[in-house]
């Protein structure tokens, strides 16, 4: 896991600072208070900081005898495989199933078939998931989300 930490922290300290760079190259804000740079940059920071610390809990920790695999295989990469083609399949049918429908299908999707939970459980979280969605989205923030044929 020493290996997998020290590669994973090394593309994520880059990866920072290529958000880091591109925020300041932003537009600063044309009014009082700060531009559009300003919370891709401080999160691009924080993101640098974290991944340096993974990078040296990694070189710190002491090496274990047999190191296990960085990537999944077997039944772990098959449920990888099912919630990559489900959130791909969300993304293409989003305008037509609309937010709240496809996101509770995603959801129960994802509960039940990839990490095979009770059906019941599974029904329940989907539809309060999708009911809390909109709840926040809707009616708190006044966000309008993508809505279906029907209108929801």
């Amino acid at each position: 896991m020493r290996r997998a930490d020290r590669t994973t922290g090394i593309i994520l300290l880059i990866f920072s600072l290529i958000l880091m760079d591109a925020s300041r190259r932003m537009p600063p804000s044309a009014t009082f208070g700060p531009g559009a740079g300003f919370l891709p940059f401080w999160l691009g920071a924080l993101m640098a900081i974290l991944s340096v610390l993974l990078i040296v809990q990694a070189f710190r920790r002491p090496a274990t005898p047999v190191e296990k695999p960085a990537f999944p295989s077997g039944k772990a990469l098959v449920a990888v495989g099912e919630a990559v083609a489900g959130l791909a399949l969300y993304i293409l049918l989003l305008e037509t199933l609309g937010f709240l429908v496809g996101t509770g299908l995603l959801t129960a999707y994802l509960l039940g078939v990839v990490e095979r939970e009770e059906w019941r459980t599974t029904i329940l979280v989907a539809v309060l998931n999708s009911v809390g969605l909109y709840f926040v989205f809707g009616h708190l923030l006044g966000v309008s989300l993508p809505r279906n044929m029907f209108g929801f």
